[in-house]
């Protein structure tokens, strides 16, 4: 169980990592404005809250909810990696 929590809070953490890029290049070209700064204020401050919360409770021997809350952002990050490599491998028609 312990090498599946590391599984689920590293693709957690290069989440986190590209929310982080999409957020300050959106700060940068003008699209994170005051219109979405309160979604995005909340994608930047909750995600790593996140991870801070599961290694918190994994340190405390709450293992499974910390899988159970790890497995909620990280299965739709997963299912999107593997579309993503799907696409660039089986080189699919689009139109």
């Amino acid at each position: 169980m312990n090498i599946l929590f590391w599984a689920l809070w590293w693709v957690v953490a290069a989440g986190t990592l590209v929310f982080f890029y999409f957020f300050f290049a959106g700060l940068t070209d003008g699209s994170v404005s005051g219109f979405n700064f309160g979604i995005w204020t909340g994608i930047v401050i909750g995600f790593p809250a996140l991870l801070a919360a599961t290694y918190w409770l994994k340190l405390h021997g709450w293992v499974k909810l910390a899988l159970l809350l790890l497995s909620i952002p990280a299965l739709p990050m997963v299912g999107y990696l593997i579309f993503l490599i799907a696409a660039v491998v089986l080189h699919p028609r689009w139109n």
